[in-house]
């Protein structure tokens, strides 16, 4: 049993952040059903609507899927049924779109008073921003997040992966919103509106710089250096096999056993040094580093007891025995393609543990046993729904 085990989600998001919050809360234990629109009812990208995508298997794990035209009558009235039986509705339409169709929830919470229903855009609900398209690239730049990435000397750096504001902005602050919400359900027995900005979660993570700034109105800059940091102490390093590692020795302690193990004990007072005596620290290192491979100065910094990480490529972080002890992948059997890998969830709890429990559903694979399980539909009425394109 899963903590969020008896929770029902309708999931109606198209895109990452939707369907990574949605996974997330089935993982936990929560039964999400996605609804998807029909491939009849208008086109979407490939890796929403094809089972064997990449995209789709790794996002849809431990979910129902199930097929609705909501633009049809019919299609609204099972929105409605739905929306009668679960707890959680998540979406990521444009602020307006669900309340043009009656979908929204001041219209859904008449009829359940108990839903959460969760709305996750990139500006919010209101404001100037509101209506303006977008995807992760503007948010991290309305964010301040872009502009403080790579080198000054060079074009801000946009990190394709993992999708900052898209997950650390979007998903994470929706799945916290809407576990907060469950829980004051129980308390007050109403649900809530939660209205999610991916812009302003991004913003919420600028714990190091934004405190500065609020106190001493110091504004950060990129950095000077080409590794995009300006200090020796935390900084990405190259061995002599041409691959990279990284240092990070906040601690003066840490900074201590680093000069020490090199032979440049005259670099400890130069720590917090000015940044001529960074620079002048960083070459030193970067020269001592280039005396031998990674894996050589792995084992010897982490025998020092130096802060130090390799940087991998995908090949090297999957093999690495860290996550093979972490079990950090799992393999389901698909029933197209065979054997297939899914990042594990990264959620540890000893009671309900958290789990990857069924494979990612067949497109629209339970739309059949959703009408007729949870609505009580017959036969005869689901088959009428699949002729009429109401459903698939």
């Amino acid at each position: 049993m899963g903590p969020l085990d008896g929770i029902k989600v309708l999931d109606l998001s198209l895109y990452g952040p939707g369907r990574y919050c949605s996974m997330i809360l089935a993982d936990l234990g929560a039964e999400v059903i996605t609804v998807e629109i029909p491939r009849s009812a208008g086109k979407m990208f490939g890796m929403m609507t094809s089972d064997t995508e990449a995209h789709y298997i790794g996002l849809n794990r431990n979910k129902k899927s199930i097929a609705l035209n909501i633009k049809k009558d019919e299609g609204k009235e099972i929105f409605y049924r739905l929306a009668e039986k679960v707890d959680v509705i998540l979406e990521t339409n444009r602020p307006g779109t669900l309340k043009r169709r009656g979908m929204d929830y001041e219209t859904v919470s008449k009829l359940n008073p108990r839903i959460v229903f969760c709305s996750i855009t990139g500006y919010g609900q209101k404001g100037p921003y509101a209506q303006r398209p977008g995807h992760d690239i503007n948010f991290v730049a309305m964010a301040g997040i872009l502009g403080l990435s790579g080198s000054k000397n060079s074009p801000p750096s946009y990190i394709v992966s993992p999708m900052i504001a898209d997950v650390l902005g979007g998903t994470n602050q929706a799945v916290i919103a809407i576990i907060a919400a469950l829980f004051a359900r129980d308390r007050t027995d109403r649900g809530q509106y939660i209205d999610v900005s991916s812009t302003d979660g991004a913003v919420f993570y600028h714990w190091v710089h934004a405190p500065q700034f609020f106190r001493d109105g110091i504004s950060p800059e990129r950095a000077e250096s080409p590794t995009g940091s300006d200090v020796a102490w935390m900084n990405i390093y190259k061995a002599k096999d041409d691959k990279y590692f990284t240092i990070g020795c906040f601690e003066p302690w840490l900074w201590g056993n680093l000069c020490k193990l090199v032979g440049r004990e005259d670099l400890i007072p130069k720590h917090f040094g000015s940044l001529e005596e960074q620079q002048e620290s960083y070459q030193a290192l970067s020269d001592v580093f280039a005396t031998k491979n990674r894996d050589e100065w792995l084992k010897s910094l982490d025998e020092a007891d130096v802060c130090v990480a390799p940087v991998y490529n995908f090949e090297e972080m999957f093999a690495d025995p860290h996550y093979q002890d972490h079990k950090i992948m799992v393999e389901m059997e698909h029933p197209r393609l065979g054997k297939v890998k899914m990042l594990n969830t990264p959620f540890k709890l000893s009671d309900t543990p958290a789990a990857v429990r069924t494979r990612p559903p067949l497109w629209a694979e339970h739309t059949r046993e959703v009408l007729g399980e949870l609505l009580g539909y017959s036969k005869r009425k689901i088959d009428r729904l699949l002729k009429e394109e109401v459903i698939e």
